[in-house]
């Protein structure tokens, strides 16, 4: 080939290259509900797409009862349900990481798991459908809770009758952690935000910075301590509405504290 030839080609490679990677990245594209392949085989957790948009962090009016708005400028898959024991047991046993096995009903959301763990999972479901997926800031968690409300609660503002799992929840589950999906989704299309289990977030604990208006997380301060988010079965009516916010160490492993994920849209 002479150099004439040579040119030429490389020519037209740097002309078809960037056409081929955004080909490769138009392969993939949001839709309201999916669920990704695993390269171990089976599927991840069920994801759907919320809007973007802003809200009051806390409710109410900003500056005055809220925390201030929040907007969302970028699009967000969260997962519909929080992570279950049969979606954890794929990643134990495809991990092969020699931890327990858990037990009981697969369609419960995996509990007594850390925020360490959590990160873990995350970490490893990333890896197995080459989508970043992860733990979502308290702020996402919020906005994904309200869906569009104001209200204490995604429904109104009393904690009613069968809408979640708590302590003085009235339901068949008043107090017990409950099959993901035994209450009435919220108006995004997610189920238990309110109560079952307390979810982690990405947020450490630092009480002199205000939530980044932008919806990232809060990487400063005490990130031995994590924000978790929703009440549990094993709170009251008042810890399951969407603005309250509790901490635990990361390295607890409490029976009512598990997590959902959620994934960023591929640049």
């Amino acid at each position: 080939m002479n150099l004439k030839q040579t040119f030429f080609k490389l020519l037209l490679l740097a002309v078809l290259l960037p056409a081929s990677i955004l080909t490769a990245q138009a392969q993939f594209q949001f839709k309201d509900i999916f669920r990704d392949s695993l390269r171990s085989g089976g599927k991840g957790p069920e994801m759907i797409v919320i809007p973007d948009g802003n809200f009051v962090l806390g409710g109410g009016r900003p500056g005055a009862d809220g925390m201030g708005l929040v907007k969302f400028d970028y699009k967000l898959a969260v997962s519909t349900t929080e992570v279950t024991i049969g979606q954890y047991r794929a990643y134990l046993a495809g991990s092969l990481s020699g931890r327990p096995i858990p037990k009981g009903n697969e369609n419960l959301p995996a509990s007594g798991i850390s925020f360490d763990e959590a990160e873990a999972y995350v970490d490893w479901l990333s890896r197995q459908t080459g989508h970043y997926y992860r733990l979502p800031s308290s702020a996402e968690w919020e906005y994904a809770a309200r869906a569009g409300t104001s209200t204490a609660y995604s429904w109104g503002n009393e904690v009613g009758e069968n809408t979640a799992s708590c302590l003085n929840c009235k339901s068949d589950y008043t107090g017990a952690i409950a099959p993901v999906g035994s209450f009435p989704a919220n108006p995004w299309g997610l189920y238990d935000m309110h109560g079952n289990v307390w979810e982690w977030t990405k947020d450490c604990i630092d009480p002199n910075m205000a939530p980044p208006p932008n919806g990232m997380p809060i990487l400063f301060g005490n990130c031995d301590l994590r924000e978790l988010r929703g009440g549990s079965a094993k709170a009251d009516a008042w810890s399951i509405r969407a603005s309250t916010r509790a901490t635990a160490q990361r390295v607890a492993k409490s029976p009512d504290l598990g997590f959902r994920v959620v994934m960023d849209e591929p640049k």
